[in-house]
Order: C-alpha cells, then sequence, then structure tokens
C-alpha cells in the first residue's frame, strides 16, 4: 500500500523568498544579489535548525536556474521542469550533499572532479553541503581552492548548525548569512494557515504553545502540528503538554505553594504524585524554574508578555503567589538549584536528589524558636550569676577579689575554648564545600589529562564574588598554568562569565596553613581547670593556686613559642639558635 501522506514541514516548504518567514535581511540581499548579477562563488548559511537554510538554498537554486526566465530572477515559477525537479531533490545539476555521511578527502575529490564538467540541464550547477562542519579537517582542506576559484557557472552553497566548527579559511571565502530564531508569533500564524488548510480542530493555546516550544524552529513546530493532528479531540494546550511531557502549571502552582508554606510533607507528596504520573525529575525541576522565573518577572512587571513561560490565563495565579513571596526568596532558589539538572542527569537516583533539594529550600522555624529558647536560658543565667555575685559582696576583699579574677580566667579561657571550636567548625565546612566546588569544576573539563593532572597536583582553597584561587604543586605549576583558559572556562560554566582564577603555589599555602594552625595550638592548651571551684577557699590557697596556674601556663606557653620556632625552623630547613649565645 502507497503512503500517500506528505509530511507538513515538506508539504510547506518555502518556494519563493517571500514565504521565508523571519530572515527578511537575508531574503533581500540574496534577491538584491540575483537582480544585480552579483552572484558569489560560495555561500556559507549558519543558524539553528528548522530556520530555512535548506530551503533558501532551493529557492535561490530555482531562482538561478528558472526556465521562465532567461536570466537569474528572484521570482522563480515553480511549473517549469527544472524548478520541479529542484522542489523535490532530483535535478541533475543541483546536487544536495550529506556531510555527516561524506565526510573523507575522496568524497570531496569526486564532487572537485564533477564541478569542472558543465551543467546538463540547468545554467548553473549548484552545490548544496549541509550540515558541512562534520567535514573532517583533510576534506575542508581539499575544497578549499576550488571554493574560492571555482569553475564557470557553479555555486557552492555550505550550510551548518555550528559555524564555530567551519574552519576560518573556509568561511573567508564565503558569503556568510546568519539565519536567526523565528519568532513564535510568524509561528504560531503559520500553524493556524496550515490548521485551517488541513480541517485540523485545534485552540489558540495549543497552537501557541507549540510556537513557544519549538524554540523558533518552523520545521519542529510543524512536526508537532502533524503529530497532534492524530488526536481525536483536535490541539488543546493539555494534548501539547501531554505530547511533550511536561509538567501542568496546576502541579507546578501545587509545588511554589508547598515550599511558600513550608510544608515539607506536602512537597514530598506532590513530587511523588507528579513523579508516579510519569513525570521525569527533570521535567519537574525545568518546569519549576520556568514558573519560579515567571514570578520574578511578575514582581518586576505585572503586565503579561511574551516574556512568560506560563499562559495568559495563569496569570491570576501568577499575581496572587507574587503577593506572598519576596524578589531575593526566587533569586535564592535559582541560585540553589542552577546546578542540581547536572546532579539529576549523573544521579542513578534522580528522584531522590530531586526531593532532597528541594526540601532544603524549606525555612524551618522551629530551629529559629530553638534559638530565641536558648538566648532566653542564657539571659536567666546571667540573670542569676549577677545575683550571685551581689549576695557575695558580704565575704572578704581577699576572697572577693580571688574570685571575680578566678570567675574573669576561667571565661576568658572558655570563650577562647569556643573561638577555637567554632573556627574548626567553620574550616572543616568550608574544607568540604571548597571539594565539592572542586569536583564540579573538574567534571567540566573535557579532557581527561587535564582532570587527571588537576585532580592530583592543584586543589580549589578559596572562592570570592569575581575570582577564585587554585593551589598548585610546584613541579607541575608551569603546566598547569598553560591551560589556564581551559580551566578559565570550565570555572565559568559554573559560577558564570565574569569568574578569573588565581593561581598560588603550595609553598606559600603551606606557610598560610602553619600560620593558621599556631592559633588553635595555643588556644587548645589552655584548657579550663575548674576555678570556680577553688573559689570557696581561703584567700590563701586560692592565692598560691593561682600563682601555680599562672607559672603552669607561662610554661606551656614557652614550650608552644619553643615548639612554633622548630616547626618554622624544619619548614625552612633551618635550626633555632639562641642570639644571646
Amino acid at each position: 500500500m502507497v503512503n500517500n501522506h506528505k509530511p507538513f514541514h515538506q508539504k510547506y516548504r518555502p518556494t519563493i523568498f517571500d514565504e521565508l518567514l523571519g530572515q527578511d535581511v537575508i531574503s533581500l540581499t540574496l534577491k538584491q544579489a540575483l537582480i544585480t548579477n552579483k552572484i558569489a562563488p560560495a555561500y556559507l548559511f549558519c543558524g539553528p535548525r528548522g530556520t530555512g537554510k535548506t530551503s533558501s538554498a532551493r529557492i535561490f537554486a530555482k531562482s538561478l536556474n528558472c526556465l521562465i526566465h532567461e536570466s537569474p530572477n528572484p521570482l522563480p515559477c515553480n511549473e517549469c521542469e527544472i524548478c520541479k525537479n529542484i522542489n523535490i531533490g532530483i535535478a541533475l545539476d543541483i546536487i544536495e550533499i550529506d556531510a555527516a555521511s561524506n565526510t573523507g578527502v575522496e568524497n570531496i575529490r569526486e564532487i572537485i572532479e564533477r564541478a569542472n564538467f558543465a551543467p546538463t540541464q540547468a545554467r548553473w550547477k549548484v552545490y548544496v553541503i549541509d550540515e558541512c562542519h562534520m567535514l573532517s579537517t583533510a576534506a575542508s582542506n581539499a575544497l578549499l581552492k576550488t571554493i574560492e576559484e571555482p569553475p564557470e557557472k557553479v555555486v557552492f552553497i555550505l550550510a551548518t548548525t555550528n559555524p564555530e566548527r567551519v574552519l576560518r579559511t573556509i568561511q573567508s571565502r564565503c558569503q556568510k548569512f546568519d539565519f536567526k530564531r523565528i519568532n513564535s508569533e510568524y509561528i504560531y500564524k503559520n500553524l493556524m494557515t496550515i490548521a485551517n488548510k488541513e480541517l485540523i480542530q485545534f485552540t489558540d493555546e495549543g497552537l501557541k504553545l507549540i510556537a513557544k516550544r519549538s524554540n523558533g524552529g518552523m520545521r519542529d513546530a510543524q512536526r508537532l502540528l502533524d503529530q497532534l493532528s492524530l488526536f481525536p479531540n483536535g490541539i488543546t494546550k493539555k494534548n501539547v503538554e501531554i505530547l511533550l511531557g511536561e509538567v501542568s502549571e496546576n502541579d507546578l502552582i501545587n509545588l511554589i505553594n508547598s515550599l511558600i508554606q513550608n510544608n515539607p510533607e506536602s512537597l514530598i507528596k506532590n513530587c511523588a504524585d507528579l513523579y508516579d504520573a510519569g513525570s521525569e525529575p527533570i521535567s519537574i525541576l525545568e518546569g519549576l524554574l520556568n514558573i519560579t522565573r515567571d514570578l520574578l518577572l511578575k514582581t518586576i512587571d505585572n503586565n503579561y508578555n511574551e516574556l512568560f513561560y506560563t499562559s495568559k490565563e495563569f496569570q491570576s495565579e501568577l499575581d496572587k503567589i507574587s503577593k506572598l513571596i519576596k524578589k531575593s526568596k526566587i533569586i535564592e532558589w535559582h541560585r540553589h538549584l542552577k546546578n542540581l539538572e547536572y546532579q539529576i542527569k549523573n544521579s542513578s537516583q534522580p528522584r531522590l536528589w530531586l526531593e532532597i533539594n528541594l526540601t532544603s529550600l524549606l525555612e524551618i522555624h522551629q530551629d529559629q524558636s530553638n534559638d530565641k529558647q536558648n538566648k532566653k536560658i542564657n539571659y536567666d543565667d546571667r540573670e542569676i550569676n549577677q545575683q550571685s555575685t551581689n549576695s557575695s559582696t558580704k565575704t572578704t576583699n581577699v576572697v572577693k577579689d580571688l574570685k571575680i579574677e578566678n570567675t574573669k580566667k576561667s571565661t576568658q579561657l572558655h570563650d577562647q575554648v569556643e573561638d577555637n571550636y567554632q573556627y574548626k567548625k567553620d574550616t572543616d565546612d568550608a574544607s568540604i564545600n571548597l571539594k565539592e566546588k572542586w569536583s564540579l569544576i573538574l567534571s567540566k573539563l573535557e579532557l581527561p589529562s587535564t582532570k587527571m593532572l588537576l585532580s592530583q597536583q592543584a586543589e580549589l582553597i578559596n572562592i570570592q564574588s569575581n575570582f577564585i584561587e587554585i593551589g598548585l604543586s610546584p613541579n607541575w605549576e608551569n603546566m598547569i598554568k598553560s591551560r589556564k583558559a581551559v580551566i578559565e572556562n570550565a570555572v565559568k560554566k559554573i559560577f558564570g562569565e565574569h569568574m578569573s582564577i588565581h593561581f598560588i603555589s603550595r609553598n606559600n599555602l603551606q606557610n598560610k596553613i602553619i600560620n593558621t594552625n599556631t592559633i588553635p595550638k595555643t588556644i587548645s592548651n589552655n584548657k579550663p581547670t575548674g576555678l570556680d571551684q577553688n573559689s570557696s577557699k581561703s584567700s590563701t590557697n586560692g592565692t598560691n593556686d593561682l600563682q601555680n596556674q599562672n607559672s603552669e601556663r607561662l610554661n606551656n606557653e614557652t614550650k608552644i613559642i619553643k615548639n612554633s620556632s622548630k616547626n618554622l625552623a624544619d619548614f625552612f630547613n633551618g635550626e633555632v639558635i639562641d642570639t644571646q649565645d
């Protein structure tokens, strides 16, 4: 049985330049070249998929060879034999080549040999090389001379979606045209025209959603329209969301409300319901980020426009939520979730990662109430200590002075211990965070050799607002610095384009570590000795104990100074000498 159905993106392909949507400047330039008969030997069409590159090449070929006109004309008839053959892709002198399957030098040599023969039916021989960035370097170099000085009546048209991968020498020999993404309004009108011609039942919301999700590609939009036309109830917004695997706006709003209400049970339950309904964690994350982006726009401008991801009918819900949340909170969510996509894609348990990261966005008020309660208890303790101090004024002056002095020293030592503990805790947390960021930077490196070198001979030691510091092993310092551009690109992928990197030798880094570690050692040796218990003894015993403790502390400090000096001397391969000798 013969299949007579023709896909919409082929059936409704543009046949003249005036039908090419969203590329007005390119259409005007090519038409003017045809009118003035200034035909370049080679053209390079660059741009995203579905923006009209191959269609423009075919229209240009028809304009050069249309039999109705004796010379090149921007309005081909599409009725003569040459035009019809070009439309269906069987013209002998219009050769379309897929560079992805013809990448070698032998393929290019065959093209060069055939280009020397005159056209058999048409006036011009046109070579259309699609996805030309797939050509090997040797094949591209073999094509250079022919592109620069082709035989008479031969034109090369190269099309690519990745112009940065095309050799500069190739680009310099071609007239380059950059095709832009097509505006969603143009796509919507084109889809409406096709739907009316094909007698397809549709809603405006469904067609507008297709136009938005096509990302400026007409072919993708027409393909989705062709596929959705098979639904019995026509093209609706719900059908489009089902086909694309998107999360509905109502479900996303439920997630947002759970975050605002700080309800972890509701948040996890909503995630589980979406997952059981067939939504992938990455789709949930993308929908959540898009709708929070719309909330951010809502806090700035209350008017609906094409920048919004959600539909116009859903703006009333956004208005309600935007009044319950601050702009700073939305920005904080985005900062927390911006690297989650990488973790979900590379995890064996993406659902768990999604739930954990979403629950970490919640604000637990219980912790705040506990902090307030602890502050109140500390305040009451201070009041009790004050009253106890006032009642002790009746004791002798010697005992009173001893108790005050001992209390001050105990408090001072206690504060030093607390500072030491907090210092160690903050240092450990910062070290763990730096290791995680360093692992993330290494994951963005493409070359395994660079990744292995940095993992063994470098480490992340500091992160600032506009730069990071990387410690280097002295023996490998020059080699790592030679790859600064590669490392900086990986850093910018994670932290943004404003970030730069600073290299620090590990010799300087070790000096910092020695100076930093001296403080905790000094504090750790000055432990509390229970001086408050001696306050009830006689003044004579208290004075003797205080003198003994001061003597012991002096000896400990002397030992610490000697040990620090010895460590510093050992670091510089020296020795400690006594200058008085």
